[in-house]
């Protein structure tokens, strides 16, 4: 019967993938992401709010897990210098006690209490920082709500690593800074009471850390509960014995220095000299900023939206200099070429590249020059003279017609196979289609083509093939009116589940592909968790049957 369950999904998938559908677009604003957003957004919506936030981040392959507890309580959100908020943070490393008060941030970190001058709007941006608060749904790919019975309300939402855009570095508490890190995914749900104020949100994200060349999946999953929102009671400690500094003036000594500096890489902006300290925003290599001082531990103080905050002293230069940035792969000669050993044309020449001979890249820099490995040492070629497409060895071109059917097909193309077992992928976005109602998996066609050389143009497309199917429930099979027994092309594959969550399923095929599927739309046999090994059933990347092994 597994034919029937999949047959009115399976047209489902085709339509979008003949349309070219994306996934990857962010929510459209409607009422429910109107709804999400205030139910999120609560600094813009209540006075003050109480939660407490438990994170656990795992490493696959490793037992060791990194664990966070936060607990704010807030109020004053809508007064001008009337917010008060207590956060208790708690880690594996230690526990450190924060609160605002009368335009002071008050901070026991580093084992002394200290007391510095800090806007309202900085220390909003702290409590979003632990909080999210502002997760919208502008970051989201998917946004469903779901009404209970008792009148409250579940959103389910998910989110990819081009929706999420600079948010990401929030929500990975800026470790951005020294590893390249790519969301794989991220879903999660928020539980809303009748009056549509939140009471839970959870988040389960899997991604990437890249240092060197090899990746290490991690897992963040995040569970905030709001105890209280709207009227909250802050509870603030004698806060007479703290210290009281400038605005946020290290507990180090500063020098007071005003100049214009550089950034030499992407660097975080923080709201104190240390790396635990929130993340305020980044500057792109390149860029300039405005000095104010530096510290003794190697902090820059800068000027930024208004305040202060810091940047770490190495990534600044007083001059501007050529930006590097690292980047790895095979790059071809487009002609005859100088290989220098600076990025510069009057830098001294090495060598010589030949039209189409390959190179091994390992950077590139911002005026416009290929660093490469060259004779076991770095050196450069000016860009215009590479390119990432290998030399094409010319071929006679020819049209043609094939018949065969079809065994797989994705946007813009097919998979033909003929009577004699050979297979071609035909490109067919330019192609006339001569259909009765669509072309499907298992349907007999005949192709018109030409072929450039090295691949295969459909310029018109005949199917004759009825698709006004009867089930026939006894023998499991799907027949047309003409009796013509076609069926459907599934695939199976084993592989790895990387992410397991509470609305969707995430599995690494061993065949190299990365399937994901909302857990309500899959078959799901025995007990799934993150690392176990299972059998895929899928169409393209229709992911309907897993079976675990």
């Amino acid at each position: 019967m597994r034919k029937q369950r999949i047959a009115g999904r399976f047209c489902i998938l085709f339509a979008a993938l003949c349309l070219g559908i994306s996934t990857q677009a962010a929510v459209a604003e409607d009422g429910v992401s109107r709804a999400y957003n205030e139910a999120v957004k609560l600094e813009d919506q209540l006075d003050g709010f109480d939660v407490t936030v438990k994170s656990v981040v795992s490493i696959a392959g490793q037992a060791a897990k990194a664990e966070k507890t936060v607990k704010i309580q807030a109020n004053g959100l809508q007064t001008e210098g009337g917010l008060q908020a207590a956060v208790d943070v708690q880690t594996s490393d230690g526990k450190k006690q924060q609160y605002y008060k009368d335009g002071f941030f008050y901070s026991n970190q580093s084992g002394k209490d200290r007391k510095y001058a800090m806007n309202q709007e900085t220390m909003v941006e702290l409590l979003n920082y632990y909080v999210y608060l502002d997760f919208e749904a502008q970051y989201l790919s998917m946004l469903e709500r779901r009404e209970n019975g008792d009148g409250s309300a579940t959103y389910s939402f998910a989110a990819s690593q081009e929706t999420v855009g600079a948010y990401g570095d929030k929500l990975l508490e800026g470790a951005q800074e020294e590893h390249r890190i790519d969301i794989v995914s991220l879903q999660g749900t928020v539980e809303v009471d009748p009056e549509g104020m939140i009471q839970e949100r959870k988040i389960e994200m899997a991604y990437t850390v890249r240092s060197g060349d090899t990746p290490q999946l991690c897992i963040l999953n995040s569970d905030a509960v709001f105890h209280r929102t709207g009227t909250v009671s802050v509870k603030l400690p004698d806060l007479s014995a703290y210290g009281e500094k400038e605005e946020n003036t290290p507990a180090v000594g500063l020098t007071k220095l005003s100049q214009t500096l550089y950034a030499t890489a992407d660097v975080n902006v923080r709201a104190q000299n240390n790396v635990t300290s929130a993340v305020l925003g980044g500057i792109p290599a390149g860029d300039t900023m405005q000095e104010t001082g530096y510290t003794e531990d190697g902090w820059i103080q800068i000027s930024y939206n208004g305040g202060t905050a810091y940047v770490s002293g190495a990534y600044v230069s007083t001059s501007k200099s050529v930006i590097l940035k690292a980047m790895s792969g095979a790059m071809y000669a487009t002609g005859q070429v100088n290989v220098r050993d600076a990025y510069s044309t009057d830098s001294r020449i090495l060598g010589v590249l030949s039209a189409g001979e390959s190179v091994s890249t390992t950077g590139y820099t911002d005026n416009n020059w290929i660093e490469i490995s060259y004779g076991g040492r770095a050196a450069y070629v000016y860009a215009d003279y590479l390119s990432w497409d290998a030399p094409v060895e010319k071929r006679n071109t020819f049209s043609g017609y094939l018949e065969g059917n079809v065994l797989d097909a994705a946007t813009n193309g097919l998979t033909v196979q003929t009577s004699n077992g050979s297979e071609y992928y035909i490109y067919t976005a330019d192609a006339y289609k001569n259909t009765v109602d669509g072309i499907l998996l298992g349907d007999w066609i005949g192709v018109s083509y030409t072929f450039d050389g090295s691949n295969y143009l459909a310029t018109e497309i005949d199917d004759y093939n009825d698709h006004n199917y009867n089930y026939n429930y006894d023998s499991g099979n799907v027949m047309n009116d003409n009796n013509d027994d076609y069926g459907y092309q599934d695939m199976e594959s084993y592989g790895t589940v990387i992410a397991y969550g509470m609305s969707a399923i995430t599995v690494a095929l061993d065949n190299g592909i990365t399937l994901s599927a909302a857990k309500e739309n899959v078959s799901i046999y025995g007990d799934l968790y993150e690392g176990a090994y299972v059998l895929v059933d899928y169409i393209g990347d229709y992911m309907y049957e897993i079976t675990q092994i």
